[in-house]
């Protein structure tokens, strides 16, 4: 009788092991997906993707935990808000993203979109992320004056403000502060941020990115 319990006993003490271990492996895999919806300046223009901000945020977050999430940079050039509207469904129902990063607008802006457009198209992908149960932040830009066309930074700035108003997001009303006005940080184009200033993006989103990406 007593082999019998010490047999059961055993058996059962090795299921619950088996069971810990199935937990552990399950929590283990699954990683948040931050999804970054962005145009050139997070893009790395211009340089090797590994030197750009968005894979400095990788390496950070990274060190940071040890359970890093996945990082999906769904930026390129010349993107709008009108094109991240036609690309987002599909890049939502790919890859699920816990959090979004809506890093546009400044194409729009200096393309001469208005600025109840560019509220409501940016709106909608805000409402379209959060739709598909991810928190949302804004990462916007102040366009430098020798690019403000008619007025394109006051537009761009309040179109930020209003939507992150509106829908209760977080925004950093300018990813390149600090940068946009020093040449040395600067390619030769005088609006993207060199290699050598990628380290200072990722200074300016942090605070912004932080308390989303790290539980």
């Amino acid at each position: 009788m007593r082999l019998a319990y010490t047999a059961i006993l055993s058996f059962s003490l090795f299921a619950t092991s088996l069971s810990a271990l199935a937990g552990n492996s399950t929590i283990d895999a699954t990683t948040d997906t931050v999804l970054i919806v962005g145009d050139s300046l997070s893009s790395a223009h211009r340089m090797p993707e590994t030197a750009g901000w968005v894979a400095l945020l990788d390496r950070r977050l990274v060190a940071h935990s040890a359970h890093a999430p996945a990082i999906v940079n769904a930026s390129r050039g010349g993107k709008t808000l009108a094109d991240a509207l036609t690309e987002l469904p599909s890049l939502l129902a790919e890859h699920r993203p816990d959090v979004v990063l809506l890093e546009l607008g400044g194409n729009d802006a200096i393309l001469g979109a208005k600025g109840p457009e560019i509220r409501r198209d940016l709106a909608r992908l805000v409402d379209l992320s959060r739709g598909a149960g991810a928190k949302v932040a804004v990462l916007g830009f102040a366009i430098p004056p020798a690019f403000d066309k008619d007025g394109s930074a006051d537009l761009l700035r309040d179109a930020y403000a209003a939507v992150a108003d509106e829908k209760d997001v977080a925004l950093l009303p300018s990813l390149l502060a600090g940068i946009s006005d020093q040449p040395s940080l600067l390619q030769d184009d005088g609006i993207h941020p060199n290699a050598d200033a990628q380290s200072r993006v990722l200074e300016n989103a942090w605070p912004t990115l932080k308390p989303l990406l790290l539980k």
